[in-house]
């Protein structure tokens, strides 16, 4: 492990060393874990290397609760190729005025006989998997971060597959909720329909105060422009940025970049896997 990047905005040199020390003392933890990611992690922190080490260690740990979402990760097979299809994750390219990345999850109408919601689930994860060994910017990392939740073509049919997967569904908001190197701004929600509403009705019990007290909810995409700047957002929600769509595009091909990541396993695992987390829904 190298010394961390000289940029702007990183974690203090010395606190990465303190952290890499704990990691390396850790003999339960995989071998290599990656740089920008650990980083990321002492940066949304504040540079407190023990809740640093405490939140990767809940993050991996949870990870072994339910190992089919996080193995055999192919980009490249048909499984996440046709997942690719029914939804969108699109870290938007340019930050808020507040140096905050935004990043928009969408559904855009699809055929719902091929939507497989753990696929997608799986999928998503491998995204924010991959999002997070990029660094924000040139300047390194943003001060927090900002998720749009698009569901205009949400459809009953994929509600009701959901339904079938519940107890996935349930982790993956847990996982979310919990594990990441996130410092969370805000959570929108935008296209909200009555189909929808039976998917915050899943969730709602789970939903920590914090995530709950960060939650706006919007009818149409129109509503996010009082929120966030408009040359951030993408035509698609009245911004100038370009459209979701074509920013999507250019966002899978980085994605394919950490295709070799993503299929290594011992990015992950823990080597005593003997006490994992527990989770009760």
């Amino acid at each position: 492990m190298s010394n961390i990047a000289k940029k702007s905005n990183m974690p203090d040199p010395d606190k990465f060393k303190e952290f890499m020390s704990l990691i390396n003392n850790e003999p339960n933890f995989p071998e290599t874990l990656n740089q920008v990611l650990l980083e990321r992690y002492l940066k949304i922190n504040l540079n407190n290397v023990e809740n640093s080490f405490r939140l990767l260690k809940h993050n991996l740990q949870m990870r072994q609760k339910t190992p089919y979402l996080f193995e055999n990760r192919d980009i490249d097979s048909s499984e996440i190729q046709t997942a690719c299809t029914t939804f969108q994750f699109v870290p938007l390219p340019k930050l808020t005025k507040d140096n905050h990345k935004v990043t928009v999850i969408r559904f855009p109408k699809c055929d719902a006989s091929i939507y497989d919601s753990v696929q997608v689930i799986k999928t998503a994860l491998m995204m924010f998997d991959a999002n997070y060994t990029f660094y924000d910017n040139d300047d390194g990392f943003v001060d927090g971060e900002i998720f749009v939740l698009d569901v205009e073509g949400y459809s009953l049919k994929q509600f009701l597959d959901l339904s079938k997967n519940v107890k996935t569904f349930l982790f993956y908001t847990k996982f979310l909720q919990e594990g990441p190197p996130v410092s969370l701004v805000c959570n929108h929600v935008v296209n909200t329909s009555a189909v929808f509403d039976g998917v915050t009705a899943m969730v709602k019990p789970i939903l920590s105060k914090r995530v709950s007290d960060l939650l706006q909810v919007h009818r149409n995409g129109k509503g996010l422009l009082s929120f966030i700047d408009k040359d951030v957002l993408p035509i698609d929600y009245g911004g100038t940025e370009k459209s979701i769509d074509e920013l999507y595009s250019q966002w899978l091909a980085k994605f394919k970049t950490k295709r070799e990541y993503l299929l290594n396993d011992d990015n992950w695992k823990l080597t005593d896997c003997s006490t994992v987390y527990s989770t009760d829904f």
